[in-house]
């Protein structure tokens, strides 16, 4: 291989300073484009959280709701069933009364056919 001339060198040694400053500013757009690619990402992704917090709030909320829903109505099931067990027994009671009342009645009725005319 012939010997190069310095002016040969020094036009290949700008050459390779050429593509390496091109290279270098590539390089720079590619990291800037990467850099805010990272970015969009970071504040979709920081969006989806703050979303995601706001639905699971929503759901928490929902949640309170309806267990406190859940206590009313047990609370409300809890009166019927006493109400209920009350209303049994008056009829109970009220039952008995008639029976009484009846027999009352039938041994009036059988007093009244014995007694002589």
């Amino acid at each position: 291989m012939p010997a190069k001339s310095s002016e040969e060198r020094f036009d290949r040694l700008e050459q390779i300073v050429q593509i390496l400053g091109e290279d270098n500013l590539v390089m720079r757009e590619e990291t800037a484009r990467v850099q805010k690619l990272i970015a969009d990402l970071a504040t979709e992704t920081r969006r989806g959280f703050d979303l995601m917090a706001v639905r699971g709030a929503e759901i928490d909320r929902r949640m309170l709701e309806t267990a406190e829903r859940m206590l009313e109505t047990a609370e409300r099931m809890r009166e019927t069933d006493e109400r209920m067990r009350e209303t049994d027994e008056r009829f109970k009671r009220t039952d008995e009364r008639i029976d009484k009342l009846v027999s009352a009645i039938g041994q009036f009725i059988s007093r009244s056919d014995a007694r002589p005319a």
